[in-house]
């Protein structure tokens, strides 16, 4: 293709200026030359204003999505898009939320794989504003931009993108953004489960685990016809969640895929183990499930949240103690839950927590149970979680109507 092919484009694009409409359709027209003229991007965007040509220049730099870029033009890129993201007209971008996200993703990962996250949360923080064409709609920035707070561990910044504004209507703690027409707003089903995804993630740094366990959900529980590497994922996590929250694995809903009902376990079996060695109430059991399974946790990221779950089963193992025993001597309860280490310490934070009622004598080295202690301290808020329950069977009722009438969209991103 020409320079006087790429030369007379930019003119028209300049001489209609704002106007979107009109940019839109010369730019859908014209693929071919800005496919062929990629190369030739620093010379174009020097010609362009990146707030009134906002539309053009996503164009220009999504094309370098496609394409491997050498040293010195990755320092171009992202410069260039730095700038562009803090600075694009909002409703220009909005009319092509696809080429948008393009540069978005393409910006991300090139800072991640330098090890910069943390320098593209404050334009994605702007592109998600820009992108959204209501406050509470989701887009396929929300992900990248909590990938980045993420691996920051910004986890309490990436926290006020995981829920709509609060003054926002219908406002509920428990609903998560809207899924609008993927027309409007770029979402695919990928973009849609890395969401819940990394929201989920976000929230287990939070330490708000009972949250977390929502967002996994969803992403498991999406309609679907094959499983995804995202999907996979989120189950595991779940199921380490559910075995800190509650003792045992919640089943998967039956309004779930049959698909992921069908195949999910062959792809998790090495976690299944786990949560089956965790339901024997067996530390010892469970310990050798997590040494023979070590490099596979590890390699999924899981290590931290599988060894979390040895104290917790623990605990549980003493918590089912005070069911069965008024008084148990120091040791032999040592011996029925294997606790290492100090075992008063280990003790005195199960009471400080509400975990268990009881008492120890430094004297007679005994522990002595108290009534109640088998509910004490174990209140979750349950009209809260009827709620949140609630809320989730209509978002995802809500949800799987939208795509599943969708035509465009399933043909396009679920296979």
């Amino acid at each position: 293709m020409t320079g006087e092919s790429v030369s007379s484009l930019i003119g028209t694009i300049k001489e209609y200026g704002p106007n979107t409409t009109q940019v839109l359709g010369i730019l859908n027209s014209s693929e071919q030359v800005i496919k062929s003229s990629w190369q030739e991007l620093p010379m174009i965007m020097q010609e362009l204003h990146v707030v009134q040509n906002s539309l053009a220049c996503s164009y220009f730099l999504a094309e370098w999505n496609r394409h491997g870029l050498c040293e010195e033009q990755e320092r171009f890129f992202l410069e260039t898009a730095r700038v562009f993201l803090l600075s694009c007209d909002a409703s220009q971008v909005q009319a092509a939320p696809g080429k948008f996200a393009s540069v978005c993703a393409k910006f991300k990962d090139v800072l991640v794989a330098k090890g910069f996250a943390r320098q593209a949360i404050l334009p994605l923080q702007s592109a998600v504003i820009k992108v959204q064409i209501r406050p509470d709609a989701l887009t396929p920035v929300h992900a990248d931009l909590l990938q980045v707070c993420l691996l920051a561990k910004f986890y309490g910044y990436a926290g006020d993108y995981l829920y709509p504004p609060r003054d926002t209507a219908g406002f509920s703690p428990y609903k998560c953004l809207t899924v609008l027409d993927p027309k409007k707003t770029g979402l695919t089903v990928k973009s849609f489960l890395l969401y819940c995804y990394y929201s989920g993630m976000v929230l287990v740094g939070l330490k708000k685990f009972r949250e977390a366990t929502d967002f996994f959900l969803k992403a498991f529980t999406v309609p679907a016809t094959a499983l995804s590497a995202i999907v996979i994922a989120s189950y595991k996590k779940y199921l380490l969640i559910c075995l800190l929250l509650n003792g045992q694995v919640s089943p998967i809903p039956e309004y779930t895929s049959q698909v992921v009902h069908r195949s999910i376990g062959v792809y998790c079996s090495e976690y299944l183990e786990f949560a089956k060695a965790y339901a024997s109430h067996d530390v010892g059991k469970l310990e050798e499930v997590l040494a023979k399974h070590t490099a596979v946790f590890n390699g999924d990221h899981n290590l931290g949240l599988v060894k979390q779950c040895i104290p917790s089963l623990r605990k549980r193992i003493i918590q089912r103690l005070t069911q069965t025993y008024l008084t148990l001597s120091l040791d032999d309860l040592a011996a029925k839950g294997k606790v290492e280490g100090s075992l008063e310490a280990f003790l005195l934070e199960m009471i400080d927590k509400g975990e268990i009622l009881a008492k120890i004598s430094h004297k007679d080295q005994i522990i002595a149970f108290m009534e109640g202690a088998e509910t004490e301290g174990l209140d979750v808020g349950f009209q809260g979680r009827i709620d949140q329950a609630i809320n989730l069977g209509a978002e995802m009722e809500e949800l799987d109507e939208s795509l599943m009438t969708n035509r465009s969209f399933l043909q396009q991103h679920v296979s």
